[in-house]
């Protein structure tokens, strides 16, 4: 570890050109090839596979995912104004793409879907595939049709599984939330905008990284679209830990007198040594959930470890460059 922080100490900006080099060919390479998140749970051998399978085979118009359209009508759902509009709505929902029927209550096969009061009704959308199968634009086309037949005294809302991960928020608000919070923290910690400043930046800097880097990795490997939010709180979490360990450990050398580059040098042959065996350590455990042999996990512990490596990586040098 002392030969690995004098070399990015030395050759500081070789270091930081290198990642920032790697920062960009992969976000140029993950807007290129995009990202192929899959949903798809599969348990091979339980009885609720076998039974989607059969129902998949014998009715496919039945064997996709059932969302609802919800109204409220002040002057009840009955009323020909309000009937019209829902019935041109619920129209244009059939017909949408990815839709293989629509159950409305004011059909006879739907009676039993209004309420007793007349207030409020409801139809079921079925889908022609399982929520994890469905585009998310074409989820989005049933929830806007919907929307638009809002009027004064008429309230429509949506739900169910497709429309629920269709509206799931981006994974960036999160993400903004816990760096502000870290920073409060780290700048009540070392009363330093310095040292507040260089454990987030490398952290970010690691979790682009990596999150760009599963983006990739979803073209091979069955990762879920939640795995980059899983990657964001740990890969955050250890990421502003480990280069914390760091730039305590060096900023204590400085006050004792070292300097700067022995003072970097001894940091990281120090703490970065436990970095790196706590690092390999959450790594390790992250892949052990592939003995589950469940894709969905799987993907999730490999899109939080590929994130943890990165982290890992930036600690042992992207942290010693910038300290120089």
């Amino acid at each position: 570890m002392a030969a690995l922080a004098r070399w990015c100490f030395q050759r500081r900006r070789w270091v930081l050109v290198a990642w920032l080099a790697l920062m960009v060919i992969l976000g140029v390479g993950g807007r290129a090839a995009g990202t192929a998140y899959s949903n798809n749970v599969t348990l091979p051998g339980t009885g609720s596979t076998t039974a989607l399978t059969l129902l998949e085979k014998a009715f496919p118009g039945h064997a996709g995912d059932q969302d609802t359209i919800v109204w409220r009508a002040s002057g009840g759902v009955r009323d020909p104004a309000v009937r019209a509009r829902i019935t041109a709505m619920l129209g244009q929902v059939a017909a949408a793409p990815a839709v293989a029927s629509v159950i409305s209550p004011y059909s006879a096969r739907g009676a039993a879907q209004v309420s007793r009061d007349g207030q409020i009704a409801y139809a079921t959308v079925v889908f022609d595939a399982p929520e994890a199968s469905l585009p998310v634009a074409d989820v989005t086309r049933v929830i806007d049709l919907a929307e638009a037949a809002r009027a004064p005294g008429v309230q429509v809302e949506t739900g169910g599984p497709a429309v629920e991960n269709a509206l799931q928020p981006s994974f960036g608000l999160s993400a903004a939330v816990g760096i502000v919070g870290a920073a409060v923290v780290l700048f009540i910690a070392f009363g330093s905008l310095l040292s507040m400043l260089l454990p987030l930046a490398v952290a970010i800097a690691a979790l682009a990284s990596g999150l760009m880097t599963v983006g990739l990795l979803s073209h091979g490997v069955n990762i879920p679209s939640v795995g980059p939010t899983l990657g964001i709180l740990i890969g955050l979490g250890v990421g502003i830990d480990y280069a914390l360990f760091i730039v305590t450990r060096h900023r204590n050398n400085l006050k004792d007198g070292m300097p700067p580059r022995e003072a970097a040098v001894l940091a990281l042959n120090t703490s970065g040594r436990a970095v790196l065996f706590a690092g390999t350590t959450v790594c390790i455990a992250l892949i052990g959930m592939l003995v589950l042999r469940i894709s969905y996990i799987s993907g999730l512990g490999i899109a939080a470890a590929v994130t943890v490596l990165f982290t890992v990586a930036a600690a042992a040098t992207l942290l010693d460059a910038a300290l120089a």
